[in-house]
């Protein structure tokens, strides 16, 4: 099956347009997948698997101490193989239509408020040289106000910014989906300020270093872990997809549909968008205030004369004291 999960991976790469570390994901997790099945059960083809093997795989994973959020997609990616193999008149299906995903445990993202947002971006400030003060704002500037993903902001090409237009081209996300941000003036001037600095490559690619060669995810990295610490923010779970989370999370703070900002962070589901609607405990004071019944919500003359919160509230006093006093 080792040879059988390969050409699986040329599948995914070559066929459905899967990224380098999406193939690297399913990769890592069909090995496991494997190696539990020849050291437990001695099993090497297709046709000897079951569905009780695929139950203890998944069972093993949580004696590990995996979450459920963390098997789940190890499972997803077993069961893509296993849908290849049938296709190809390999497997039978049954053995995985038997096998449940487990659930996802959905919490909530973590992000940043506006101020935190604005220490990052002056964390990029305070460098030894010019070069990398601009171009260190600039991808801070991408991530906070076009939401991209680390895959996209560095397949950035030179052709995916149209200042003219006002828009930002991205298409490296995932399933290689193509949408379009609008830049807002702030980082429309930030990448115009870069790519001043930008040397002369034998690329396109909007990100450098400093002796022109494409940015890759290990210095895009050193580069986010520099401005965080330089930035004193230290709370726990803050990532470079954080600014992702947080790009999303003001948007519908400040107003944008959900429909609206699904198009912007290119997803093909509206429930995954949804999952950025939490609230905090001041936005859940402030909609409590609209209540029609409530002081602070009531109108005069609402609720066909019957008066504001506070006249009903006085009217119940003056009910109480009456009913004392007889």
């Amino acid at each position: 099956m080792d040879t059988l999960a390969g050409e699986f991976l040329l599948y995914l790469v070559a066929e459905r347009g899967c990224s380098r570390l999406t193939a690297a994901a399913y990769c890592s997790d069909l090995s496991q997948f494997l190696t539990h099945l020849q050291q437990v059960f001695g099993v090497v083809t297709p046709a000897e698997v079951t569905t009780d093997m695929v139950r203890s795989w998944i069972v093993s994973m949580h004696e590990r101490g995996l979450t459920s959020t963390s098997v789940a997609p190890r499972v997803c990616a077993v069961k893509s193989f296993w849908k290849h193999l049938c296709e190809r008149d390999l497997a039978v299906p049954v053995v995985m239509a038997r096998v449940s995903t487990p659930k996802r445990d959905r919490t909530l993202p973590v992000y940043l408020g506006q101020d935190d947002l604005r220490c990052l971006l002056e964390a990029a400030l305070p460098q030894r040289t010019a070069f990398c003060v601009f171009r260190d704002y600039a991808i801070l500037a991408t991530f906070i106000y076009a939401g991209l993903r680390r895959s996209e902001l560095l397949g950035l090409r030179l052709g995916d910014l149209d200042f003219s237009g006002g828009t930002l081209r991205g298409e490296h996300g995932k399933g290689r989906k193509v949408r379009e941000v609008p830049m807002v003036e702030e980082l429309a001037e930030a990448l115009c300020d870069w790519l001043e600095y930008r040397p002369n490559c034998k690329h396109d690619y909007v990100f450098t270093t400093n002796r022109g060669n494409r940015i890759y995810p290990t210095r895009l990295q050193i580069i986010w872990r520099r401005a965080l610490a330089a930035s004193g923010i230290n709370r726990p779970g803050v990532t470079m997809h954080t600014l992702r989370h947080s790009f999303a999370t003001l948007m519908l703070q400040g107003g944008a549909d959900l429909v609206a900002l699904q198009r912007l962070l290119g997803h093909s589901r509206l429930d995954t968008t949804a999952l950025y609607l939490h609230v905090g405990a001041q936005q859940l004071r402030e909609a409590m205030r609209a209540h029609p019944l409530c002081a602070a919500g009531a109108s005069p003359g609402d609720g066909g004369g019957s008066g504001s919160g506070r006249e009903a509230h006085t009217r119940s006093e003056a009910s109480v004291t009456t009913r004392r006093s007889e």
